[in-house]
């Protein structure tokens, strides 16, 4: 084996190469990467204003339109992939490279394993602005819920969906898209949401040939007309943690509501213990999962 500095740097390499060559999936999904220190992690939302109204030569006032604002917070935590193994087991230069590179690919599984947990449990995760006031929800809301409130109490009051409970097929798609391009924020402005393409469409194993046959078919069903749901979709984003293979996400990637905030980027340590027998490999990191006050931009289906 070579000397501890030479070791920790040939590790430190592959470590590097191989966190470059194995991008993390949930990546693929759109989500929002924020970076800054450990600690407290602050995010915040807004909704500004309505649609315009008529300015005259003779008008003297306008009525203002309230400005909503909100804030969530989540705390990093400290992830790590601790491995002892013996001197011998790294007596090479190519046991070193190999160990680097397997630990990168470890972290990646590791910061995948978080995401896509933290996406499957928006089903059941309360709405930060879930509650019956102004600027509000509704009572007891879920992130993704169906009759979320906008402009609550006030002059064109509505209520929308981002939750759907049909198993995946061309039908259960285009509703979706629907629901995003319906989407409105809480002022009840329309969104626009996916009307652009870059969607992101998340599956289980179970739903992975389904759901490339109905992205990237030339044509669409027993009509051989155009794909017009694969068009507006950009890519599909296999997870393999899922607790029920039959759910699914739409994502749109230009306004994903969810995101990984990482406090400490991926390291890597190796140490030789005091007996010269054993070496301590170690990769480290702090992240964590978060979504925005606001839910634009993410349609579920939770299949009963």
């Amino acid at each position: 084996m070579a000397n501890s500095f030479e070791s920790l740097n040939i590790v430190q390499q592959s470590f590097v190469h191989g966190l470059a060559e194995n991008v993390p999936a949930f990546m693929r999904t759109g989500a929002r990467v924020a970076t800054g220190v450990p600690g407290q992690f602050r995010v915040g939302g807004h909704s500004i204003g309505g649609l315009a109204a008529t300015l005259s030569k003779t008008s003297t006032s306008s009525t203002p339109t309230d400005l909503a604002t909100s804030e969530v917070s989540v705390s990093t935590v400290k992830k790590i992939i601790h491995h002892t193994v013996t001197t011998e087991a790294l007596a090479s230069e190519y046991e070193l490279n190999n160990a680097g590179v397997e630990l990168a690919n470890k972290v990646a599984v590791s910061m995948d394993k978080d995401f896509f947990d933290f996406l499957e449990g928006l089903f059941t995760a309360a709405h930060p602005l879930a509650g019956g006031g102004s600027f509000e929800k509704g009572a007891a809301k879920k992130y993704i819920d169906t009759g979320l409130a906008y402009l609550a109490g006030e002059a064109g009051a509505g209520t929308q969906d981002n939750l759907i409970t049909a198993a995946l097929s061309e039908a259960a798609l285009d509703s979706g898209i629907q629901l995003l391009n319906k989407y409105r924020d809480d002022r009840g402005v329309p969104l626009h949401l996916g009307m652009r393409g870059n969607l992101r469409l998340v599956v289980g194993p179970k739903n992975r040939k389904t759901a490339r046959e109905l992205v990237f078919s030339e044509v669409s069903g027993a009509d051989l007309q155009i794909n017009s749901v694969g068009e507006l979709i950009s890519d599909v984003v296999v997870w393999n943690w899922t607790t029920d293979e039959d759910d699914y996400f739409i994502i749109d990637a230009n306004n994903s509501p969810v995101g990984m905030y990482i406090a400490e980027a991926p390291t890597v340590r190796v140490a030789p213990q005091t007996n010269g027998l054993f070496v301590d490999m170690i990769a480290e990191y702090q992240a964590i999962p978060f979504k925005l006050p606001h839910e634009y931009g993410i349609i579920g289906s939770n299949v009963a």
